[in-house]
């Protein structure tokens, strides 16, 4: 018998080359969906009943959706090549101008949609500063977020709203479909609804375009002020929508309501497959990143473990999901250039 390795001799390639070459067209989403299992089934045998109590699967689907939400808006501006990092503060901006309206006793609907209108307009100077003002996105929403929680303690005046209707706890934490919170279902939805605008329509194609390549995309025609105000305004509705919900989960609105907000969202968007480069994301990604993020924040509360230690695991969640990235593109790039 020849003493040739059998991949010269044309024979079967090694097993380990076959198991990469299925790992490697396997979807980055799909490695998400095995570590929530993963994660879950851990739960499963260590706490047990404590994490498939109706009342701990259901405020982890309401955490999830709370974050999901905006993690849709937060996914589109980091594929452009941005990043807002005063949603939180806009958080508490929302939930103290709808606390406000519900004191004066506004319709319910009204307060809901002064509210989003209210977040709609933050995102919307987010926009125009960036679109027209050409200024870096981190440094406009790192002067906005201390300009939203200026208004969030200016609208207080040192006291906390307590005086929030049932209704929107009923809403928000109680209403179900099956065993599923409506809110829950709302986030489901908007996902669907975006990542088909996103994938099918042509706003979802310029908003790629104009993150993989802005330059390519402004020499083509590509309005980009546009993009850049439909995505800021888009996340700040849907940050809207998030401190609603969040309302009705805590009936209170404090002047720390929304602190840190915005990084869980912007961990949810990066660890669920956004390039914090830009040009690259899937809605569904911000989902699935959102579930990651709550079930590790769960496990920590059923582990009792100290939040500080929560904190440190969300930024480190953060800084690898930003390094996965970076080295797919690498990757990508690579071995686009060996073809």
């Amino acid at each position: 018998m020849s003493n040739v390795p059998i991949a010269l001799q044309g024979g079967p390639a090694p097993v380990p080359s076959r198991v990469g070459h299925v790992l490697g067209r396997i979807e980055y989403e799909g490695y998400l969906l095995a570590m929530i299992v993963v994660m879950g089934l851990v739960l499963t045998f260590t706490v047990g009943s404590s994490f498939w109590s109706s009342t701990n699967l259901s405020g982890l689907l309401l955490d999830v959706a709370i974050v999901t939400v905006p993690a849709i808006g937060m996914t589109l501006v980091i594929v452009t090549r941005g990043i807002d990092v005063s949603i939180g503060s806009l958080v508490g901006v929302v939930a103290v101008v709808a606390g406000l309206a519900f004191e004066h006793h506004l319709p319910f609907v009204l307060v809901l949609l002064i509210g989003i209108a209210v977040g709609v307009g933050g995102g919307l100077v987010n926009g125009a500063i960036i679109a027209w003002g050409k200024v870096p996105p981190i440094i406009v929403t790192l002067g906005t977020l201390s300009v939203f929680e200026a208004i969030t303690y200016l609208l207080l005046g040192g006291v906390w709203i307590s005086n929030i209707p049932a209704k929107l706890t009923q809403v928000v934490v109680i209403d179900r479909l099956g065993p599923v919170p409506y809110s829950f279902v709302v986030a489901v939805a908007l996902v669907a609804l975006f990542s088909y605008v996103m994938a099918r329509r042509p706003i979802g194609l310029r908003i790629y375009a104009a993150g993989d390549n802005p330059e390519a995309a402004r020499t083509a025609g590509l309005a980009m002020w546009r993009i850049d105000l439909f995505v800021y305004a888009l996340l700040g509705g849907l940050t809207a929508i998030a401190a609603l919900m969040t309302v009705g989960q805590s009936p209170l609105v404090m002047p720390t309501t929304g602190q840190n907000f915005e990084l869980t969202v912007i961990a949810a968007a990066v660890v669920g497959g956004t390039n914090i480069l830009g040009g690259e994301g899937k809605v569904v990604g911000g989902l699935l990143g959102a579930f990651l993020v709550e079930i590790v924040e769960d496990a920590a509360i059923l582990y009792h473990v100290n939040s500080f230690y929560q904190q440190i695991v969300l930024g480190a969640m953060i800084v690898g999901g930003v390094s996965i990235g970076v080295a797919r593109r690498r990757r990508r790039r690579t071995e686009g250039s060996l073809e």
